[in-house]
């Protein structure tokens, strides 16, 4: 009802305005839309708040009714009469633009008045304000003014001596000229100089009359200039006498026709105005509200519609501009909305906008535009970079290429001297693309591709100071610090730090303009940027200097947190919660125990968190990404649990990745969906390394074919790297297949892995690559040593050669100082292929080694223990290593092999000891068996005869239940076959224990019958 009230006001109230104005029979009058705009900003600003005047070029009559000031979409509206609107020399004034003058109309002069015009201003003293158009403007005036002045002059003849001091001076309205927009006097003479004589040298045909009488003009020959006007004033008279005849006879006719069409068509372009103005800011509506494919939609009809009526009058300017205009709209909401589209819209969108944009810079190249044109070759460039980061192989190196050389092209109209911020802008987008290009290249190329980058983002610096345009500053700080960490991850060693450290040091710049009090979202962004660098840094960094890093880096991402909340910002909240996660993941594969447990249960918090806003339904590709990023904490978490906690880990990783694959399929997202494959890979190959049996092997099964799925899409030639880590991968996974296989399929198993890690070896070079070049060492070490193996005589001995010199390869990286826990691995591998080698002092100096930086490493322990006892027979080395152990390990393995040690290191008393600790129940038969007959060496080496008699009777009925194989004595036969505690009865002692080692009850009983007597003496 209010509504319809509010209408029914309005109707009666322009009922009465018009009634009113019918009564008192006033002059016809026009309304003139203005709208200001700065076209020094890209795209154009409307300039709000100046007052806009309409007066007469000689300023002999002041036009007092048309003045307005602009609202904030730069509009005005004069209301002027109908006399005002048919005279000719009228001129717009703009006050209180500051430093801005008008650049078009030229000199804010009107040969007519049109139903609306545009202004445009730019700075003071930018040199398109001396374009040729601008010269010939300004002459015009100031002979006007000199023709006022002259006027001026003739009415005081009756004052001779104020007649003779008022002089006409050509040269101090242009000096008034030039102070007004921001130039020296003598700038401008130069350039009206060369225009004048320019306009000489040209042909008749190519100038007009009056140009020439302006040239005579500003060349100070009066005599001629006056000349050529009366002639140009004579053939004018000539022709009009010549058509009056004509003229008189079609007036009539002729009149009412154009005042018609004229009307007509001044009332279609102000609705066609209308119509884009409101389109436009429903478009924007629609934007707000994440609408994006119907603000393209509104935008597309509403540019059907200017360019249907720019068809019907092509030579209509103010059509053209309104199609023009249009057009602009649709490229730039197709590139928004293809930003934000799945890929198989996304590509699409993108053609369309950089189609659209390449059209419309060659429609405002057509008209002269120049700048224009720039503008939009430079729009073309950002559509071709959205697209290009969207495709995928040789396409998207094209288009991207494509989008370097749109960029160029800008800047051969963008120059740093003319348009220094224009060109700054396109030097920023020229450092994205050629960014966007090195990613996907490699090799002196993808290094060539980034140094261009890091160039276009200085030079860009160049104009973007922080004394003069701090924002664009520091944003370009930022872009540049994305570029140089990019560099760095292709680089290595001290080039890479340097690197790094650069683009550490571009996002801290950003932070100085960027603050938290004044700028709280950009500081945010920075902040998260410098996260990203400080992580790249201690992700290459080592020790403590990494941990520094990382733990920057979580900081930095914390900050960010304080203005990127979830209920503010959701999408920059949810970003930079999966950074976070990323961090804190990485740090928690550097450490041990419960702080590595913490990082990475905090990491896949932070990633659950990253999913209540990036959903499936509303944001699919960065929901996949953070299901891939969460599988990776899932995965590294399970390899620290074990039993039943490990396996839950390991589903969820896999169920994870799987989500992910609803998202990134390779139809769409082929990158995405190679990744998400490897990952799934790694995953199953994690949970199959727990599993046994049947489960075992079709989980290693899975994992290898999702390893060849992404071989499919990470190819050598398009993402040498990807290619290179998923063979890494693969052949990792071909080793543990191998491993529960048998035979021959073994054998081809384990040599297909050793052809994968060779494959990755060819891009993982010690040169460019050194770390992944060290790992793929180390795994094909350990595919060489599992075939080696299986491998008898001198092919074995070639393989196991083979083995070592790729560990040894690989110590070259991994030095103690720099990655000492990849270099203690790396020992401890070496110390295996040894042994399998037959060189036990080699393999056991090699695991010494690693038990200095892994001195709680129980596994460590048991198998440097077992090369000392088993194979070069130091029994006190080996009985100190498992006495460390045991305090490590409670389990009864462990006492096992100390009780062992014990014995053999002539420990009798504390062997006894142990024995009595290990208790029955805790023992199956085999293990019973073991423990007794070592205690009852123990007895007899301890003098205890009474007591191993005993034992020796509880010996005789367990050996008579049938034991099985369980345990190896081969240090202890030794032993016992040297020692002289044992010379007597020594081939019985021997006979016993090697009976207890192969499970022959027999043989047990036959040689416990023989010791009675001994122990009897």
């Amino acid at each position: 009802m209010k509504a319809q009230a509010s209408w029914a006001v309005l109707l009666l109230c322009l009922s009465c305005a018009q009634s009113a104005a019918l009564a008192q029979k006033a002059p016809a009058q026009r309304t003139i839309a203005v709208i200001v705009v700065d076209a020094h900003a890209q795209p154009p600003q409307p300039v709000p708040t100046v007052r806009v005047e309409l007066d007469y070029l000689d300023g002999s009559v002041s036009v007092s009714e048309s003045r307005d000031v602009t609202n904030p979409k730069g509009q005005a509206w004069l209301v002027v009469s109908q006399d005002v609107a048919q005279r000719g020399g009228l001129h717009i004034e703009i006050d209180g633009a500051k430093d801005l003058v008008i650049y078009q109309p030229a000199d804010g002069q009107l040969a007519a008045l049109p139903a609306s015009i545009t202004v445009s201003m730019l700075p003071k003293g930018s040199p398109a304000l001396l374009g040729p158009a601008q010269i010939e403007a300004m002459l015009h005036r100031t002979l006007v003014q000199v023709n006022t002045l002259q006027k001026q002059v003739t009415a005081l003849k009756q004052n001779a001596a104020a007649a003779q001091n008022q002089k006409p001076d050509l040269g101090a309205a242009i000096a008034q000229w030039a102070v007004a927009n921001g130039f020296s006097s003598a700038q401008v003479d130069q350039q009206v100089q060369q225009w004048a004589q320019g306009i000489e040298q040209q042909s008749a045909q190519a100038t007009t009359a009056e140009q020439k009488a302006l040239a005579e003009l500003a060349l100070k020959h009066y005599e001629n200039a006056a000349q050529l006007f009366n002639a140009a004033g004579d053939a004018d008279r000539q022709q009009i006498s010549s058509e009056d005849t004509q003229e008189q006879s079609l007036e009539a006719q002729v009149k009412a026709l154009q005042a018609a069409q004229q009307s007509l068509l001044n009332k279609q372009r102000t609705t066609l105005q209308q119509l884009l103005d409101h389109s436009q800011q429903a478009a924007g509506a629609y934007q707000l509200n994440f609408e994006y494919h119907q603000a393209t939609q509104t935008l597309v009809s509403a540019d059907a519609a200017m360019e249907a009526e720019y068809k019907k009058h092509p030579d209509d300017k103010g059509f053209h501009e309104l199609w023009l205009q249009a057009l602009w709209g649709v490229a730039m909401a197709r590139l928004h909305e293809g930003e934000v589209s799945p890929a198989n819209q996304s590509l699409a969108l993108l053609a369309q906008s950089a189609d659209d944009l390449a059209t419309l810079a060659r429609e405002k190249t057509a008209l002269g535009d120049r700048r224009d044109a720039a503008v939009a070759q430079n729009g073309v460039g950002n559509a071709l970079k959205a697209e290009g980061e969207r495709a995928g192989g040789d396409k998207a190196a094209g288009l991207l290429d494509q989008a370097v050389q749109a960029y160029r092209g800008a800047l051969l109209v963008f120059t740093k001297t003319d348009l220094p911020q224009d060109w700054a802008m396109t030097q920023t987008g020229l450092g994205m693309a050629l960014e966007d290009e090195g990613q996907r290249a490699s090799g002196d190329k993808a290094m060539a591709l980034f140094d261009q980058a890091v160039q276009a983002f200085r030079s860009a610096l160049e104009v973007r100071t922080k004394a003069a345009l701090p924002q664009d500053w520091a944003m370009t700080q930022i872009t540049l610090g994305n570029a140089l960490s990019d560099e760095g991850e292709r680089s290595s060693g001290d080039k890479a730090a340097a690197l790094f450290d650069e683009a550490v040091q571009a996002d801290r710049s950003a932070l100085e303009v960027y603050t938290k009090t004044d700028h709280p979202r950009e500081w945010a962004m920075a902040e998260n940027n410098l996260g990203l660098a400080l992580w790249e840094e201690g992700e290459r960094a080592g020790g403590d200097k990494a941990a520094v890093f990382l733990d920057q880096a979580v900081q930095a991402y914390q900050n960010a947190l304080q203005v990127f909340t979830k209920d503010a910002l959701p999408q920059d909240w949810a970003t930079t919660q999966d950074n976070l996660g990323i961090a804190l993941w990485d740090e928690g594969k550097r450490v041990e125990g419960d702080k590595a447990d913490a990082l990475l249960s905090q990491a896949v918090q932070a990633f659950q968190s990253a999913l209540e806003v990036r959903t499936k339904a509303d944001l699919p590709q960065d929901w996949a990404v953070t299901q891939i990023n969460l599988g990776n904490a899932l995965g590294d978490e399970g390899e620290r649990a074990s039993g039943d906690k490990a396996a839950a880990l390991f589903d969820q990783a896999v169920q994870a990745y799987r989500s992910a694959l609803e998202v990134d399929t390779k139809a769409d997202l082929p990158q995405y969906w190679a990744t998400a494959q490897s990952d799934l890979g790694i995953a199953l190959l994690d949970e199959g390394e727990r599993a046994s049996g049947d489960k075992a092997a079709a989980l290693i099964d899975q994992a290898v074919q999702a390893f060849h799925s992404a071989l499919e899409v990470r190819t050598k030639a398009d993402l040498p790297q990807d290619w290179a880590r998923t063979q890494h991968n693969l052949g990792n996974a071909l080793i543990r297949e191998g491993e529960l296989a048998s035979g021959e399929k073994a054998v081809a198993l384990l040599d297909q892995a050793v052809q994968a890690f060779r494959s990755a070896l060819e891009v993982f070079t010690q040169a460019e690559l050194p770390q992944a070049w060290a790992n793929t060492q180390v795994s094909l070490g350990s595919a060489l040593d599992n075939e080696g193996k299986r491998a008898s005589g001198d092919q074995a001995a070639a393989l196991f050669d083979q083995a070592v010199q790729a560990y040894r390869s690989a110590l070259v990286v991994f030095t103690k100082a720099d990655l000492p826990q990849d270099w203690a691995r790396t020992q401890f591998n070496l110390g295996i292929v040894l042994e399998h080698k037959g060189d036990y002092s080699g393999a056991a100096d090699a695991q010494e080694l690693a038990l200095e930086v892994y001195p709680d490493r129980q596994d460590l322990f048991e198998h440097l223990s077992s090369i000392d006892h088993d194979h070069l027979f130091r029994f006190e080395q080996a009985y100190e290593l498992d006495e460390r152990r045991s305090h490590l390990d409670s389990s009864i393995g462990t006492r096992m092999d100390f009780l062992e040690a014990s014995l053999t290191a002539d420990h009798f008393a504390g062997c006894i000891q142990l024995a009595a600790a290990i208790q029955d129940k805790d023992l199956p038969i085999t293990l019973l068996l073991v423990r007794n007959v070592i205690k009852l060496a123990c007895q007899w080496g301890a003098g205890q005869k009474a007591d191993a008699q005993g034992t020796t009777r509880d010996l005789l009925v367990e050996s008579a239940q049938s034991p099985q194989k369980g345990w190896d004595f081969t240090g202890t036969l030794h032993y016992l076959a040297t020692s002289p505690v044992f010379a007597s009865g020594r081939a019985s002692w021997i006979a016993l224990f090697t009976g207890i080692q192969n499970g022959d009850s027999a043989g047990i009983t036959a040689a416990l019958h023989q010791l009675e007597p001994i122990l009897q003496q």
